[in-house]
């Protein structure tokens, strides 16, 4: 049972079903979500691409049978067939000495491995297309989008209240909130599913590590960057989000995934510089309880992500601490 076509057909199957006991709404079934991508992730990283490939199709052929035609067809698109891809990326390798290999932080030996920060780039870029691709299913133009979305609200959350709306408040007051939800629902979508995949990715590389089946040595993730036109696309879904009918809805799913990979880069630049500090675990979990509690502090971690290239804090940093901390006795 060692066979990557074999591996990948076994998590296929277990990867739709977690998929489709999503379908149930119940509260173990939100957690099976954020642990549908692991499987494929498990396969790819520790037994190829083909494996990968293999998980994608049956996973995808299950969910088919187990839902509906269409859910099959959604699972390949948004789950199977971006894992596919993500695992090729991190399997790629060259010999070191080739030309044009920048910022290659694996402890590959004489082998050069695909950048991990350019995977997470490839992944922001996906998380916007697939949020992108769900645009559609609630309506073509403006006015039916909203028009679905907002009677989906009112039966999943509005009309499932307790004791119904707040005193004084009715459906037509609730009117801003409402549109408020609607036009964040793409990045919100983009987001959940880049943090779903990255995270899932990053697991199932330790646990290939720790079992002995990685095909990639670990790489040094404490030096990502990004290249140079994920910054550019950035600007560009930001001002994309201005844009009148259904462009800027899908221009918010962009914008929310690359955000959301720039705070990732901010975070890792701070674990960087405090990686010295007697302090450290006090101000890094004074900073990650700032990012629960007040959401602008993540904004300001995604701007020192963004000028990282340009002030580059992580290597004064580790210039900084090429001395030994001090001893704290």
């Amino acid at each position: 049972m060692n066979s990557p076509l074999l591996i990948g057909i076994g998590a296929g199957l277990v990867s739709a079903v977690l998929f489709a006991s999503t379908m149930t709404g119940s509260v173990l079934a939100v957690a099976l979500f954020y642990i549908t991508a692991l499987p494929g992730f498990l396969a790819g990283l520790g037994w190829g691409t083909t494996a990968a490939l293999a998980c994608a199709v049956s996973g995808g052929a299950l969910a088919a049978i187990l839902l509906a035609p269409l859910a099959g067809l959604g699972y390949f698109l948004t789950l199977g067939l971006p894992i596919v891809i993500l695992c090729h990326l991190a399997l790629l390798a060259r010999p070191a000495g080739e030309a044009g290999g920048d910022d290659a932080h694996g402890a590959g030996g004489a082998m050069q491995w695909y950048p991990p920060g350019r995977i997470i780039a490839w992944s922001a870029l996906m998380a916007g297309g697939v949020a992108a691709l769900s645009v559609p299913l609630f309506g073509m133009d403006v006015e039916t989008y909203r028009a679905n979305l907002q009677q989906i609200l009112n039966k999943t959350f509005f009309d499932q209240l307790p004791g119904g709306l707040p005193p004084g408040m009715n459906k037509e007051q609730m009117g801003p909130v409402i549109e408020l939800l609607i036009r964040a629902l793409p990045a919100a979508s983009a987001i959940v599913w880049f943090a779903v995949m990255v995270l899932n990715m990053w697991s199932a590389a330790k646990i290939v590590t720790v079992s002995g089946r990685s095909i990639r040595p670990w790489p040094d993730l404490s030096m990502i960057s990004y290249p140079g036109p994920l910054a550019l696309g950035f600007v560009a879904s930001l001002i994309g989000t201005f844009a009148p009918g259904i462009a800027g809805i899908i221009a918010t799913g962009f914008a929310g995934a690359f955000l959301v990979a720039y705070i990732l880069l901010g975070l890792v630049v701070l674990h960087v510089m405090a990686r010295n500090s007697p302090f450290r675990h006090v101000m890094l979990a004074s900073l990650y309880l700032g990012i629960i509690l007040f959401g602008w502090v993540a904004l300001v971690i995604a701007v020192l992500g963004i000028g990282e290239p340009i002030f580059k804090l992580r290597e004064r940093a580790l210039a900084r601490g090429a001395a030994p901390p001090p001893d704290n006795d």
